[in-house]
């Protein structure tokens, strides 16, 4: 980012940003150290190409980062989550040298950093975490001798395990929503997956009974016996050969984009406030932990081997992001019959 200041015609001063030095560069326009601000410097600087970190300093370490199997081998959406979380990093620390990381001192300067964007504390949680991350890649492979950012604190605790969707909710979408997005509420609740899995999920996934997915976040391959009420949605993109098995109001392939603009407008329509579409597979986990007539345990095993948790795994993720309240759980029981 290029800084002048230039003297106007009425004899006051002005400060001036450009996107970067040099002919052509575009003046930012927004209001210095505003959320504003930040968000046109990398509109602008998104096409131009970009710069090679100097060695030694924090942005080369992103660079070797990205560059790894393992980074290029994650999901396309969250490699777009990561690489604009990777831009307001480097405005801040591409020059910030490996030194000063490993100095004494330096979790401070992060520390406060994450601070500056504490009116949106999960997604300060989330700029620190990732930075976190590559130290600790950096660590293991003794690029630097210690991770400042070990053991950080989260600026939110919360969960949305109490935004559980009202049977009244569920039954607006079911029964009002135009049909294109009540397929995938349907296909959410019944197989309690996640959207981007639901919206790419191929008809060949279908074999007549059962879906198989491998799922893009976490490559676990689940296998979901079809609910009644979502076979038909299967056995229609199958008898009319569609490549996928949701598709938009165009019968084309939903993008993520597209489908979210889409249920937005039509949540919109309904008046359905207060949930996310998300929220959707917290519901259908604990509308399923409510009515199944088993122990805790196989509630929390088959649960598991539906939304592709590890056993291991499933008791904390499970009760921690989803699984609502027992106050939620004892009305969905008690309601069971309806």
């Amino acid at each position: 980012m290029h800084k002048i200041n230039v003297k106007l015609a009425g004899g006051e001063t002005a400060t001036y940003y450009y996107a970067w030095r040099g002919k052509g560069a575009p003046r930012i326009m927004a209001k210095p150290g505003s959320k504003a601000f930040t968000q046109e410097y990398l509109r602008l600087i998104r096409d131009r190409p970009e710069k090679k970190a100097e060695v030694g300093t924090i942005g080369s370490v992103v660079e070797d980062f990205r560059a790894t199997a393992k980074y290029r081998a994650l999901a396309a959406s969250t490699r777009r989550d990561y690489e604009r979380m990777f831009s307001v990093i480097r405005l801040e620390f591409d020059t910030f040298p490996i030194s000063a990381v490993e100095a004494r001192g330096s979790r401070r300067v992060f520390l406060e950093w994450r601070d500056t964007m504490k009116d949106a504390p999960r997604s300060a949680d989330m700029h620190l975490g990732l930075l976190a991350r590559v130290f600790a890649w950096a660590k293991d492979n003794e690029i630097i001798l210690r991770n400042p950012l070990e053991r950080v604190e989260r600026l939110h605790e919360g969960s949305r395990r109490d935004a559980v969707w009202t049977t009244e909710q569920i039954n607006k979408v079911l029964n009002e929503a135009h049909p294109h997005i009540r397929d995938v509420a349907s296909m959410a609740l019944w197989t309690m997956q996640r959207q981007a899995d639901l919206l790419t999920m191929p008809t060949l996934a279908f074999d007549g009974d059962r879906v198989s997915i491998k799922q893009q976040k976490t490559g676990a391959r689940v296998r979901i016996s079809a609910a009644p009420d979502i076979l038909p949605i299967l056995r229609r993109a199958r008898e009319k050969g569609r490549q996928r098995v949701l598709v938009n109001s165009f019968g084309q392939n939903w993008t993520s984009n597209g489908f979210r603009a889409s249920w937005r407008k039509e949540m919109a329509r309904l008046g359905i406030e207060g949930v996310t579409f998300h929220d959707l597979r917290g519901t259908a986990i604990t509308y399923a932990y409510a009515m199944l007539d088993r122990s805790h345990e196989e509630k929390i095993q088959l649960i598991a081997e539906i939304s592709g948790h590890s056993r291991d795994e499933a008791e904390t993720v499970i009760r921690r992001h989803y699984l609502a309240g027992h106050e939620i759980i004892d009305a969905i029981s008690r309601g069971r019959s309806k």
